[in-house]
C-alpha cells in the first residue's frame, strides 16, 4: 500500500462511528493504524476559487498618456504581467465618470468611463485582451452614493418626477431663530456631520462620506432598478464579477431624527468612531438588496453557463459578515488586515481559525492583507515581514486578494500636507492628516529602476513615488540573481494551484509567540508552511507535531534566508526561523512504498484525522 493518499474529503455524518472506533482503539491500545482511501478531489472549483484576485488601483498602475495618472491603456499594456506572475484575475477600482473628489468613488455616471482613464472603446479592448489571456476582470460596484454632479442628483434637487426621492432628503429641525438645523448627530466616515443643506431644494441631503457623495435612497424602487441596470450594462460588456463597495452604509433608518449613542471611545467628537452607528450601519434591508444584485448575475450565468463572482466589502465580525453568504455573494474577510501591529503566531493562527470555524457549511473562505484604504504591509509590520505575509496569504485555503505592489514589497512614500489629496486626510487638517490619509498606500506602481519608476514618461506623477523604488521594482526583482519578493510571489502563485493548497482547511502544527506553521494536504502530497512573524529567532523541532519519518524538501523560501542547502532539504528536528523567515517544505515519506514510508504517511494522516474528529465532536469546526 502506498504511503500517499489522495485527497480526503470527509463526510463526518457517514464516518462518525468509524472515527470514534479508531480513536478508542488508539486510546486503549496505543495503536496508530488508519486506512483512509478516498478517490478524486470531490470538488469542482470555479475560477474565483482557484485564482488570486489582484487589486488594480488604476490611477497608480500604469500611465499611457504622460499626465502622471494611470489609465486603462496603461493597464492593457501590463496584462502579460499578471500571467507572468501567476495571477488569473484582477479587481479594477473605479474608472467611471467622476469629478475625482474621492478619486473615482464619487461617480457622476455609472455607465461611462472617465476621460482621465480612457473611453468605453478602451475598456472594451481591455476586456477582450483580458479574456484572450485567460484572465478575469472584476469591476468595482459603488452602489451607496453618487457624486452630487450626477444627473440623478440634479433632477432630485429639482424634484423632477421619479427622481424626487432618489436621495435621502429631510427638512431637518426648526431652530428657535426660524432657520433649519440638521436632524441628528450622525457622523460621516471621513469625519463631521452627514447632512448638507441644498439651497435650491431647501432641504438637507444625507452623505455617509464627503458632502459631494450623496447617498442613494434604496427604499425607492426606482433606485433599485437603476442599479440593477448598471450591473447589466457592465455584464453585457463582458465583466466577470463585481466587488461591492461599502455595503455597511447602504441603508440608514427611516426615522432620521434618531441620534446615535456615543461609543465611549477616546476620540474627538468630530471623528466617526465617536458614535456607535446603530442607525446608519448594517441595516436589515441590506442583504435582500445584495441578493437582488446577485440574482442579476444569475441571469447571465443561466444564459451562458459562465460563473460570475460577487465579493462584498464589509468590515464586521463573522456573525454579521457571514450572513452575506445567503445572498449568493461572498463577504471579504478582513481579519488579517485588522491584526495588532506586532502579532504573535498565536494571533495569526486564531484569526485564520476564526474564518474557518465560523464559515457556513459549503461556503468558500477568503483572506485579504491590504487594499487602497489600509496601510501597506511594509508599513504595518516592517519591510522584512512582507514576504512571510505573502507566503501566508497564498498558502491558506480560500481566495486571496493582493493589493497592487505587495508582490514586490512596495514601501509607502512620505506625503507632505501640501502633497496630500485624499479627502479623508484633508478633512483632518495639517496637524492630524497623517493619521487618516490613504495617500501613502496609493503611490504609483514601481516597474523599473529608471525614470519615474517606469510608471510614466511624463514629467510628474499624481502622487510621489514610494521609497527605494530603484531596487524595489518589477524589473530589478525579476533580473536579480537570487531570490526576490516577486520571484517568491510567483512561485507561491503557481504552488497554490495544486490540490494540496486549493482543497480543505490546513492543519496547524507548531505555533508559538513567533512562529505559525501548518500542513496543507491533497492530491497525494503534503506540505509544511512555516513562517516567523515575531521579533525573535526560533529554532523549531517540527517532529513534536509531525509523527513519522519525512524528508523535508524546500519548495519556496523568503529572500532573507541565506545558506540554502545544496540538496534543498532541512532536518525537521531543528529548523531555524529568524524574524521574517518562511519556508514551504514538501514532506515526502522516507522510502515511499516501504513499511517505514507507509507507516510515516499513515501516522501523519491519522494525526490529522483524529484531530478533526475530536474537534468535530466538540462542535468546534465544520468539515466539508
Amino acid at each position: 500500500m502506498n504511503a500517499y493518499f489522495s485527497d480526503f474529503m470527509i463526510n463526518m455524518d457517514s464516518i462518525h462511528e468509524l472515527l470514534f472506533g479508531i480513536i478508542t482503539e488508539i486510546w486503549e491500545f496505543g495503536l496508530l493504524m488508519v486506512l483512509l482511501i478516498v478517490g478524486g478531489n470531490g470538488q469542482n472549483l470555479s475560477w474565483w476559487q482557484t485564482s488570486i484576485v489582484y487589486q488594480v488601483y488604476p490611477r497608480s498602475f500604469k500611465d499611457s498618456t504622460l499626465d502622471g495618472v494611470g489609465d486603462i491603456n496603461g493597464l492593457r499594456s501590463k496584462l502579460d504581467y499578471f500571467t507572468n506572475i501567476g495571477v488569473d484575475s484582477y479587481w479594477l477600482s473605479p474608472v467611471y465618470s467622476s469629478p475625482m473628489l474621492d478619486f473615482g468613488y464619487d461617480i457622476s455616471n455609472f455607465t461611462d468611463i472617465d476621460p482621465i482613464f480612457g473611453t468605453l472603446a478602451d475598456f472594451d479592448m481591455l476586456v477582450n485582451e483580458t479574456h484572450s489571456r485567460g484572465l478575469k476582470i472584476i469591476m468595482d460596484f459603488v452602489p451607496g452614493h453618487t457624486s452630487t454632479e450626477h444627473e440623478w442628483f440634479n433632477k432630485s434637487v429639482n424634484r423632477e418626477g421619479n427622481y424626487t426621492n432618489y436621495y435621502v432628503w429631510t427638512d431637518g429641525i426648526l431652530l428657535s431663530n426660524g432657520s433649519r438645523g440638521i436632524p441628528n448627530n450622525w457622523l460621516s466616515v471621513f469625519g463631521g456631520p452627514t447632512w448638507t443643506w441644498n439651497d435650491v431644494r431647501k432641504q438637507f441631503y444625507y452623505h455617509a462620506f464627503i458632502p459631494q457623495q450623496a447617498d442613494l435612497n434604496y427604499r425607492d424602487p426606482n433606485v433599485q432598478e437603476e442599479m440593477k441596470d448598471v450591473l447589466r450594462f457592465w455584464l453585457d460588456r463582458g465583466v466577470d464579477g463585481f466587488r461591492v463597495d461599502a455595503i455597511e452604509k447602504l441603508y440608514e433608518v427611516e426615522n432620521v431624527f434618531l441620534n446615535e449613542p456615543v461609543s465611549g471611545l477616546n476620540v474627538s467628537s468630530f471623528q466617526y468612531e465617536y458614535l456607535d452607528h446603530i442607525y446608519t450601519s448594517n441595516q436589515p434591508e441590506t442583504n435582500p438588496t445584495v441578493k437582488s444584485w446577485y440574482d442579476v448575475l444569475k441571469e447571465y450565468i443561466a444564459m451562458d453557463n459562465k460563473d460570475r463572482y460577487m465579493v462584498v466589502e464589509l468590515y464586521a465580525l463573522p456573525a454579521v459578515r457571514n450572513l452575506l453568504y445567503e445572498t449568493g455573494g461572498s463577504p471579504f474577510n478582513f481579519d488579517l488586515i485588522d491584526i495588532t501591529p506586532n502579532p504573535t503566531g498565536y494571533e495569526i493562527r486564531d484569526r485564520i481559525l476564526n474564518e474557518y470555524d465560523n464559515l457556513p457549511p459549503g461556503k468558500w473562505p477568503n483572506f485579504v492583507l491590504g487594499n487602497h484604504d489600509r496601510r501597506r504591509v511594509s508599513h504595518k509590520y516592517g519591510p522584512q515581514y512582507v514576504d512571510v505575509y505573502n507566503m501566508l496569504l497564498l498558502t491558506l485555503w480560500g481566495t486571496p486578494t493582493t493589493y497592487y505592489g505587495e508582490e514586490i514589497g512596495m514601501r509607502e512614500a512620505y506625503i507632505s500636507w501640501n502633497q496630500t489629496v485624499d479627502p479623508w486626510g484633508r478633512n483632518y487638517g495639517e496637524e492630524q492628516y497623517e493619521q487618516f490619509s490613504r495617500d501613502p498606500e496609493r503611490t504609483p506602481m514601481q516597474w523599473t529602476p529608471g525614470y519615474q519608476a517606469g510608471f510614466t514618461v511624463g514629467p510628474t506623477t499624481w502622487l510621489p513615488l514610494g521609497d527605494n523604488y530603484s531596487t524595489i521594482n518589477v524589473q530589478y526583482e525579476n533580473e536579480t540573481a537570487g531570490m526576490s519578493s516577486l520571484k517568491l510571489y510567483s512561485q507561491l502563485a503557481r504552488l497554490r494551484k495544486l490540490p494540496a493548497f486549493t482543497l480543505h482547511r490546513p492543519w496547524f502544527a507548531f505555533v508559538d509567540q513567533n512562529v505559525v506553521s501548518y500542513i496543507r494536504m491533497g492530491g497525494g502530497e503534503q506540505y509544511l508552511v512555516a513562517i516567523n512573524v515575531g521579533k525573535m529567532n526560533d529554532t523549531v523541532n517540527f517532529r513534536t507535531n509531525i509523527t513519522g519519518n519525512y524528508v523535508a524538501t524546500i519548495i519556496a523560501y523568503t529572500p532573507g534566508i541565506q545558506n540554502i542547502p545544496s540538496n534543498l532539504t532541512l532536518n525537521l528536528t531543528s529548523i531555524l526561523l529568524r524574524p521574517g523567515d518562511g519556508y514551504v517544505l514538501k514532506l515526502t515519506p522516507v522510502s515511499p512504498g516501504s513499511a517505514q514510508g507507509m507507516k510515516a504517511g499513515v501516522y501523519l494522516y491519522a494525526h490529522i484525522i483524529i484531530m478533526l474528529a475530536v474537534l468535530h465532536y466538540t462542535n468546534i469546526i465544520n468539515i466539508i
